[in-house]
């Protein structure tokens, strides 16, 4: 059932019309997240072991430990021990956007078939962008020596929660029931 919904949907990539059963549509779906997320740890184990490698010099190099911080401060990592997350931002969209392409006909059959248009799909996809676009400042700031709260930063997080309702919403719209007979996208999809 996995490999005819994989099959399936990426022979109809490019259709975005008609509908989708819940039976074609979830184990694909479900496969490109799982994918992603793959890809998103393999990009991320290298910085971290960077990071790793990197405190392990500086504690061979600085027996005393970390510098203290001021009194009623919380203790800050030095700069260097800091790790290179800007090395993940164009990587990451590349990802994302890959996962988009290959989700976006899906998704719209499956709207078309609980009787939705599929603009609906559409919602996250302005936060996402927006998210992109600040990704590089706000890893500057978060970078920054020593790390200073920021607008930007709390404008990033506030962004990323309308994101994550955002998806919620579509994924509620997508688990949904479809609508029985035909409707204006269709006749009934019988689940393979």
């Amino acid at each position: 059932m996995i490999f005819a919904s994989i099959r399936h949907n990426l022979a109809n990539l490019l259709r975005f019309s008609g509908r989708e059963s819940r039976a074609l549509f979830w184990p694909y779906a479900i496969a490109i997240f799982l994918l992603s997320i793959a890809a998103y740890i393999l990009m991320f184990v290298p910085i971290m072991t960077d990071m790793m490698a990197r405190t392990v010099a500086y504690a061979q190099a600085h027996p005393e430990g970390f510098p203290k911080s001021a009194p009623g401060q919380p203790p800050v990592l030095p700069p260097e021990l800091m790790p290179d997350f800007s090395r993940m931002v164009i990587p990451s969209a590349m990802v994302g956007i890959a996962a988009i392409v290959l989700l976006a006909s899906a998704v719209v059959r499956r709207l078309h078939d609980r009787d939705k248009s599929g603009w609906w799909g559409a919602m996250p996809l302005p936060f996402k962008m927006i998210g992109a676009l600040m990704a590089p400042a706000v890893t500057k700031t978060m970078t920054a020596y020593p790390p200073t709260p920021s607008l930007l930063a709390a404008l990033s997080s506030l962004n990323g929660l309308c994101s994550l309702v955002a998806t919620i919403v579509l994924i509620v719209l997508l688990v949904g029931e479809p609508s029985r007979g035909p409707n204006r996208f269709g006749d009934d999809t019988p689940p393979r």
